[in-house]
């Protein structure tokens, strides 16, 4: 009896050992994925990561290897993160200083290993991540500029001092090159394009909040004090980079608050305009109250109605009648002297400048330098990226620091490039201009036709849809007015300081398939229209 029960106990055990083992290997089948098993290795190696590694990589290379997975299985997230990149992506810390590698840069390179990846992966009958029209190249003439300008920095090369410093630059408008064409590639519908516009202003206020507290707690160098303020610089370490920033897309949420069709749309473009309009108050920059200026004047020229245009050919003629008055003596120099004064244009002293016109003459030195080195070499430069490299055989009176540029970027180029360089950059910005006076008259005429579709509309549901379309291209014309508006500051403020660093060339290149795109829709939507 006592061995019975015995037996029974120890059938009852292994009976038990086995319903475990078996309930174990079932979870184990159940969770074991390949997701949750990679999951929980990269868990582990963050946790590695975090507790082994030296500050800040312990944090930087989880970051960046999450950033990696993720644009390798969504490319298309590299460009929404780019907006955030350009102001805030330094790597510093996990790539040695002297490569001058930023998040940016990083993101640019994710995002064509991942578009190459998908080419060479790509399976029969894969779907596209991105709904929208297809078939979209980059324009052409662009295209062609946009290489003809590479090809000039190119051909710069062979007289080149530094050669480092003329990679550097290239990589630079390689990267513009990439985000163009694979941009358009990923970058499809109208909400992605206003999705980007939502991350840009967002990155756009956290700079400016940055910028606030610098300026309450009076937190950076005395040489950035004008007066008895700070000029704040965020994180861009100068005030005039930073101004120009913050002006790309300050123009952009003008251009929505003005001329956008909806209270969704013009309430948060006006708090995005206050919030920047005062970041670059704050910045004392005149570049870029200048750079701000010309972009406003873009957009009021291309968002008035076609009756306000002779208003503003006058107002034209007469800026030019006065230009013309004053070279003719006809207007008292007493009377523009407290502009020039607050312009730094009057008292310039190239030998003992005072500390109000320092700035001002350091800066005229820098072009004169500039020009000289344009003049010795005319055809090809000296080098793309090689202005600092020279400047201490051109440098004039007191200022012999370069300054890595020569704080007119038309100067700079044509110093490094020659007269092909500054040619091939002029011909690539007007072309983005045409472009983009194109894609204004095609969204504008749009809307023409929704109006007139509305106006001999049938039924009420068919006139809703059609009034909801007119709204929604109103919007779109605002947004391509504000991208056009935010090329031109950087092409006036480029006159007196050079806005192609801090990967500011990324964004530029991201609001120009943001322009392109929105035209692209546009124009896909009026065909189907016809044709329905």
């Amino acid at each position: 009896m006592h061995s019975e029960l015995h037996n029974f106990e120890r059938n009852a055990q292994e009976s038990s050992q086995i319903h475990t083992q078996g309930a174990f290997w079932t979870h184990i089948q159940r969770f074991g994925t390949l997701a949750n098993v990679i999951g929980g290795i990269g868990s582990l190696l963050t946790l590695c990561c975090l507790f082994f590694l030296p500050s800040p990589l312990n944090l930087l290379v989880p970051l960046y290897a999450a950033i990696g997975i993720w644009v390798f299985i969504r490319p298309e997230a590299a460009l929404y993160m780019l907006p955030i990149a350009v102001p805030w992506g330094s790597l510093e810390g996990l790539l040695p200083a002297s490569l001058n590698v930023s998040g940016a840069d990083l993101l640019v390179f994710l995002l064509g290993a991942s578009w190459a990846l998908q080419h060479v992966l790509r399976t029969k009958g894969k779907t596209e991540i991105s709904t929208g029209p297809v078939g979209f190249p980059f324009p052409r003439v662009l295209l062609l500029t946009l290489l003809g300008l590479l090809f000039a920095m190119l051909l710069s090369i062979p007289g080149a001092q530094d050669l480092k410093l003329c990679l550097k630059e290239i990589i630079k408008w390689v990267e513009v090159l990439l985000i163009c064409l694979i941009g358009t590639t990923y970058l499809r519908t109208r909400r992605q394009i206003w999705i980007l516009m939502a991350i840009a202003c967002l990155a756009a206020i956290s700079q400016a909040g940055l910028g606030f507290f610098q300026y309450a707690f009076q937190l950076g160098p005395t040489s950035f004090i004008r007066g008895d303020s700070l000029r704040i610089y965020g994180s861009f370490s100068q005030p005039n980079p930073y101004a120009g920033y913050l002006n790309m897309t300050l123009v952009l949420s003008l251009a929505l608050l003005l001329l956008g069709n909806s209270l969704k749309v013009r309430v948060p473009a006006g708090i995005v305009s206050l919030i920047l309009g005062i970041a670059v108050y704050l910045t004392d920059s005149r570049g870029g109250m200048l750079a701000l200026a010309a972009g406003i004047g873009l957009l009021i020229l291309l968002g008035l109605p076609k009756k306000w245009n002779i208003l503003i050919r006058l107002a034209l003629i007469g800026a030019l009648a006065g230009v013309a008055a004053y070279f003719a003596g006809l207007i008292p120099q007493h009377l523009l002297l407290p502009l020039f004064n607050k312009l730094g244009l009057t008292g310039i002293s190239l030998v003992a400048p005072q500390d109000a016109d320092f700035a001002t003459a350091e800066r005229l030195a820098h072009w004169i330098a500039g020009i000289n080195m344009f003049l010795d070499h005319p055809l090809t430069g000296v080098g793309i990226g090689n202005y600092p490299a020279v400047y201490d055989r051109y440098f004039i009176t007191i200022f012999n620091n370069p300054l890595g540029h020569a704080h007119n970027y038309y100067i700079n180029i044509a110093a490094e490039a020659g007269i092909l360089g500054l040619g091939a950059l002029l011909l690539f910005l007007t072309t983005i201009f045409l472009t983009g006076g194109y894609i204004l008259r095609n969204t504008q005429r749009a809307i023409d036709n929704s109006k007139k579709r509305f106006a001999s509309a049938q039924g009420a549901s068919f006139a809703s849809k059609l009034l909801a379309q007119t709204s929604i291209l109103a919007n779109d014309r605002a947004l391509v007015v504000g991208l056009l508006a935010s090329q031109m500051t950087v092409c006036v403020h480029n006159l007196v300081d050079n806005l192609y660093v801090h990967s500011m060339t990324s964004l530029i290149a991201l609001y120009l398939i943001m322009l392109l795109r929105l035209g692209h829709n546009v124009a896909h939507e009026q065909s189907e229209a016809v044709s329905g």
